[in-house]
């Protein structure tokens, strides 16, 4: 172990306190830019939080909105609360811009809700190909994305310096979510704290993954990662869980936690001209 961290110090001070930046999970998508979501759908992708590591989505997509023709070009998950929803839409051939590419959700894994929460979900996603997914019905679909720019699992030492306290930052909140990043130095602890609402963890390496998955019980849900991929992968919880995780590794643990305020269930229908009135303007 001592010998392993002498190594891990050697990798970072080699790289002027952080590591070698990691590659784009972009590399392998080829379709055009103006496809991505926010740029070519930006009124049903809202960007609540971005930086080099990741972007926080809000989707959402109200029924009879005329939806553009739109891609995801990184690993994701989704987090939402009302559980899933069929939209339908147009037909094959109108909905996705590659119908048999393998890329239209095709390796998508879903972790089951936690226990006391059963509306909360999320699902781990590789790059998604363009498609208008068309809402047919008379319930908006909602829910949050966070796109992983770069995956840690590839590049373990990016951005980390192996030393200094635990730290739980928030990087967005509003009425309905919370989003806060965890960082766990090696040899240090994870919060005592509970949490306060039910939440999803969002995770890009295999550490993370093993270190939370050691204390969130068996209430809690647990996704795969994506066919063909290592990550992401996610977690959903109930309020109440304690991460008091103590690090024993060599590098930190890092993860990000969406809580959420707000259970949407099966209240959405009825109340989401309230709760989110910018979707009754979209057209």
């Amino acid at each position: 172990m001592r010998l392993a961290r002498i190594v891990w110090l050697l990798v970072v001070a080699t790289s002027g306190g952080a590591a070698q930046r990691a590659p784009s999970n972009r590399a392998s998508y080829e379709f055009p830019s103006r496809y991505d979501a926010e740029i070519a759908a930006p009124m049903v992708h809202r960007v609540r939080y971005a930086d080099d590591h990741i972007m926080l989505l809000e989707v959402a997509n109200p029924p009879g909105y005329p939806m553009q023709m739109h891609g995801h070009p990184y690993p994701s998950v989704f987090a939402r609360s009302s559980g899933r929803t069929s939209l339908g839409g147009l037909g094959p051939r109108e909905q996705y811009l590659e119908p048999g590419g393998g890329r239209n959700g095709e390796h998508w894994h879903s972790a089951p809700p936690p226990k006391g929460t059963p509306a909360l979900e999320c699902t781990a996603a590789d790059p998604q190909a363009p498609h208008r997914p068309v809402n047919q019905g008379t319930t908006p679909q909602h829910f949050f994305r966070i796109e992983f720019k770069r995956t840690d699992e590839d590049s373990p030492s990016v951005g980390w310096s192996g030393r200094g306290v635990a730290r739980d930052r928030t990087l967005y909140e509003d009425a309905a979510i919370r989003l806060s990043e965890v960082t766990v130095p090696a040899g240090r602890s994870g919060s005592a704290r509970a949490t306060r609402f039910p939440a999803i963890l969002a995770v890009d390496t295999t550490r993370a993954f093993d270190a939370l998955d050691a204390v969130v019980g068996g209430d809690a849900g647990r996704s795969q990662p994506p066919t063909g991929l290592s990550m992401p992968r996610c977690i959903t919880l109930d309020a109440g869980a304690v991460l008091a995780f103590h690090n024993t590794g060599i590098a930190p643990v890092h993860y990000y936690r969406i809580e959420f305020k707000r259970i949407e269930g099966d209240a959405l229908k009825d109340h989401w001209r309230d709760w989110y009135p910018f979707m009754v303007t979209m057209h």
